[in-house]
């Protein structure tokens, strides 16, 4: 008599549902990691502007107004942008961008991702 091997057809549907389980996540949270790679770009290319270091705030607020509008990063609003003093930097501010993305994942189950990025004005760099 011959033994049988290989995967019976429950974990062959178990492994399938893992693996589909799987992809709709990474499907439903790689936008959001993309767009906000986008934002830290934006910000880092606002911050390196010699100029923006002395803008008014309006200003600033109006530069990255612009730059959403030509990346079309319509799901995010100038209001998640602010500009902040550095703390124990006498007249250094930074662009500070903090917000929220909510998505969709399953039935009433959503993601809610935090994203916070900020840099001196005036130059650029990771922080």
């Amino acid at each position: 008599m011959h033994k049988q091997k290989g995967a019976t057809f429950l974990s062959w549907m178990a492994t399938a549902s893992v693996i589909i389980f799987s992809l709709v996540t990474v499907v439903k949270l790689v936008p959001s990691y993309l767009e906000f790679r986008a934002v830290k770009s934006l910000v880092n290319d606002i911050a390196a502007n010699p100029s923006m270091k002395n803008a008014s705030k309006q200003q600033i607020i109006s530069k990255v107004d612009d730059y959403l509008n030509i990346n079309g990063l319509y799901t995010l609003t100038s209001d998640a942008f602010s500009i902040e003093s550095v703390a124990g930097k006498k007249n250094v501010r930074e662009l500070v961008v903090h917000y929220e993305s909510r998505k969709n994942w399953l039935a009433n189950i959503d993601f809610l991702t935090t994203f916070h990025y900020s840099v001196e004005l005036g130059k650029a760099g990771d922080t």
